[in-house]
Formats: C-alpha cells, sequence, structure tokens
C-alpha cells in the first residue's frame, strides 16, 4: 500500500461546502413519513398553556416546525441539548429534517430554547408523541397491531442509593449551607452561637461507614443510632427556625436558598423521624423519603440478579409486530401488572382501533382470571397469558404448543427494551424533577420507534391478512 504524507503541515481554512444531500437519506426518508401537522398540534396546546402571563400571541413567535424537529432528533440520537444545536448547524441532513428550505426565515435554535421547549411539553403530551411514531409504523405497513406483547421495566431516577448515613451526612451539609448564609446576610434572625458541626456529623458518619463487614448488627445498629442521634441535635434548632421565618422574608432570599428552605421544613425532620422508626422496628416506613431533590421514586423489588433494589418508576410498555413500542400512560409509581394488563389493552385499543388485536401474550406478573376473562371478552384469538404452576382450572388455558409459541413471542419484548433503555434515558434518568424524568422515559420510546422507522426500507407494505 502507498503512503501519502499531503496535508501534514497544512492549515485548515473557513470555506462554503456544498453537500448533496440524497433523496434515500434515512432522515430525508423519515421527514417525509412523519405528520408533522397532527404532531405539531399536539404541541400546540401545551406551548398555549405555559406562557409566563398567559398571552401566547404576543411577543416573540417560535417554529414550532423546527424546534419539534429538534426535539425528534434529540430523541432519535440521545443528544444533549448542546449537541442538537451543533448537530443541526453542522449537518445538512439535521437542517432539512428541521425543516430548512420549507420555512422562510430559517434560525438554527439556540441550545437554550431547545431546553425551553422540551420542557414546555407535558409528560402526556410528550408520551402521546412516542405512541403517534407506532401508529406511523402501522399506516406504512411496517407494524402490526393483530399482535401484541406486554411488558414492564424499571426507570431509575437520577439519585445517588439512597443509604440513610448518606442521606443524613447531605442533610447536615445542606442546613450548613443555609444556616451560613443567613449569618452573612442577615441580622437578628439566628443566634450568634448557632452553628452545624460538620466536622463531627462527618466522624460518627465515618465511623458507620468503613466499619468491618464481620461487625456484629447489634453494634452497627448501635453505631447508626449514635449518628441518628447526632444528626437530631444540629438540625433541631434550624428545624424550628425555618417554621418560625416570614414567608415574605423567605420570597426574598436566592432561589437555592429557598430550595435549602423548602427542604429543611417540609422532609429534614419527617425524614428522620422515619428513619427513627427504622432504628426501633428494623422495618422501613411505608412512603419513606428515598431523596431531597426528588419525590417520585419507590423502591422497586424485580428479582433480577444483581438488581435486588432499583429505585425509580415502573413503565408498562407493549410491543405490536414489526417490533414498535407503545407504552401506557405512568399513573402510580409501581404500575403493578395484574391491574395495568386491561388499562394497556384499552391503550392498545385507543391507538389501532376496536377489535384489531387478535393475538397477545404476557408474563406471569400478569396473570389473573379476570385479565384472561377480559380478554377473551375483547375477541382476542390466542391469549398467551402465561399462567403459575399452582392453578387448578387448566381448561381455560389454550393449548400446550401455542402457550410455547406464544411464551417464546413474548420473549422477544426484552430486548427491545434493552435497546429503549441504551438509546435513551429509560434506564437510567438524567433528569432532576419529577416530570422531567417522567417525560425523558417516554421520550426514550419515541426515541426507539424513530430508530425503528429509519430502519425500514421506504414503500414496504404489509400485505393484509
Amino acid at each position: 500500500m502507498a503512503i501519502s504524507l499531503e496535508g501534514a503541515s497544512a492549515k485548515v481554512d473557513a470555506r462554503a461546502v456544498l453537500v448533496a444531500i440524497p433523496d434515500k437519506h434515512p432522515l430525508i426518508e423519515l421527514a417525509n413519513a412523519i405528520p408533522w401537522k397532527t404532531l405539531m398540534d399536539q404541541c400546540v396546546h401545551d406551548l398555549k398553556c405555559t406562557t409566563p402571563n398567559g398571552c401566547w400571541w404576543t411577543g416573540r413567535k417560535i417554529n414550532v416546525r423546527i424546534h419539534l424537529a429538534a426535539y425528534l432528533l434529540q430523541k432519535l440520537y440521545n443528544l444533549t441539548d448542546r449537541a442538537t444545536e451543533y448537530g443541526i448547524k453542522d449537518n445538512g441532513a439535521y437542517r432539512l429534517l428541521c425543516g430548512f428550505g420549507i420555512i422562510k426565515i430559517w434560525p438554527a435554535p439556540d441550545h437554550t430554547k431547545i431546553e425551553e421547549f422540551r420542557s414546555r411539553l407535558s409528560p402526556e403530551t410528550q408520551r402521546d408523541l412516542a405512541n403517534s411514531f407506532a401508529q406511523v409504523a402501522v399506516k406504512f405497513g411496517f407494524g402490526d397491531p393483530s399482535k401484541a406483547d406486554f411488558d414492564s421495566t424499571v426507570q431509575e431516577a437520577n439519585i445517588a442509593y439512597p443509604s440513610d448515613a448518606s442521606l443524613m451526612a447531605k442533610l447536615c451539609g445542606i442546613v450548613r449551607k443555609f444556616v451560613d448564609y443567613l449569618k452573612n446576610h442577615t441580622r437578628g434572625i439566628l443566634p450568634d452561637d448557632l452553628a452545624v458541626n460538620m466536622k463531627m456529623v462527618k466522624e460518627y458518619a465515618r465511623s458507620y461507614f468503613f466499619m468491618a463487614k464481620n461487625v456484629a448488627i447489634e453494634k452497627r445498629r448501635e453505631v447508626f443510632l449514635d449518628l441518628l442521634t447526632v444528626v437530631k441535635q444540629q438540625m433541631r434548632p434550624v428545624v424550628d427556625i425555618c417554621k418560625s421565618l416570614d414567608p415574605a422574608r423567605v420570597a426574598r432570599l436566592p432561589w437555592n436558598i429557598r430550595r435549602a428552605y423548602d427542604q429543611i421544613r417540609n422532609q429534614a425532620w419527617r425524614y428522620l423521624l422515619d428513619v427513627g422508626h427504622f432504628t426501633r422496628t428494623h422495618t422501613i416506613k411505608a412512603g419513606k423519603i428515598l431523596s431531597l431533590h426528588a419525590s417520585a421514586v419507590a423502591c422497586i423489588k424485580k428479582g433480577k440478579v444483581g438488581k435486588d433494589n432499583e429505585f425509580g418508576r415502573v413503565f408498562q410498555l407493549g410491543r405490536i409486530a414489526g417490533n414498535f413500542l407503545f407504552v401506557l400512560e405512568s399513573t402510580s409509581l409501581r404500575m403493578n401488572d395484574k391491574s395495568s394488563l386491561v388499562p394497556i389493552l384499552d391503550e392498545h385499543q385507543k391507538l389501532f382501533g376496536e377489535g384489531e388485536l387478535k393475538s397477545m401474550s404476557a408474563d406471569k406478573g400478569y396473570w389473573s382470571s379476570k385479565n384472561l376473562k377480559t380478554a377473551a371478552k375483547r375477541d382476542v384469538d390466542d391469549i398467551g397469558l402465561q399462567a403459575p404452576s399452582n392453578i387448578k382450572n387448566t381448561r381455560i388455558l389454550t393449548t400446550k404448543e401455542l402457550q410455547v409459541e406464544l411464551r417464546d413471542r413474548r420473549a422477544g419484548i426484552e430486548p427491545l427494551i434493552g435497546h429503549a433503555k441504551h438509546g435513551g434515558q429509560l434506564g437510567k434518568s438524567r433528569m432532576k424533577s419529577d416530570a422531567a424524568t417522567l417525560a425523558a422515559g417516554y421520550g426514550s420510546i419515541l426515541g426507539f420507534n424513530l430508530r425503528q422507522l429509519i430502519r425500514h426500507p421506504g414503500g414496504k407494505i404489509r400485505k393484509a391478512a
């Protein structure tokens, strides 16, 4: 092989570069398949309801077509806001998807506006957008809604592992920040001798953190109780002061100090009481606080190897033939499998029409005779609800050969969930707020469906059964 060293010492100059984007480019085909008018109508309602003063018809206009396309690109490739901005400015195919050449005055959106547009879309609207692309797949013949499989998965919240020792030390750090600010910027609110002894708190915390694994459980509980006692002593006077502060004075505090004030006033003592309940009974109190910045977090136990406890929320997913996903509205953190089957059947009917579902399957978690009868009443021919081994009435089940076939088909949803997690935030969210975390889970399904759409050859039509 010959070797050329041309250009090793040359400098790069700015110049115009003409790049031809072919008609068969995946993003061009995707742009022509997207029902822009329908999707934009879904977004407009949220944009009208989230203006600062409620006057959406005044001020600078927002081009929904550009920002919606930027949002889709972000979910398609799992990009950050800045990466989305740079991609639209530098990539010709990204520009065409975002309406370059269609919109008369076409500005590339700034990353701050990309974030603002996404934040103004409610989680429910983002779920509707995700499910809309499953409908698009059916319209073009890429998906077949007559066959569906159901499963659930856990989205972990953007929190550290919620050990009580770590949370108590973190809470004391928040209290010290609040006390230091008031001492430096106000007068007459705090006693002169009030201070948070973080050095002592950390010493007790370290004595618990670095305790040997073979130490007796009684000794561990004793050291943990000492840590709780010290934290209570440091926090009690600050909690009392927060409850007596004038709301007008609190409103004048900086936003980060107000957030610390809210956490101390509303969460601190309740959390410490929950920890005290654990020290007395050695059981976790229902509804115990698991994070100081995220409240929509539950401890999920699915019995997975290496994931004994997962902290987040459960999503209920459905797969139609052709490997496209749709997601049920997350009405609770745990979204119990057994009680979610009928709602997800209703969601399938809402998206694809009544009587379309002819074959369905789900694992043992969805099993109940009520769910089986409900599916039969909806004229589902092949019902693949995996039954526990201890049921007595086996006459209501399908043949063993069909059970095996549907069970094997249902297993196909597992890798799809893995792909949705790997290409989005369904595995673990990057967001801080509860609403943004929920929306990020829905957005992962949207991104997965978009990636599936661009993998299908254009013009493929599903043959009628």
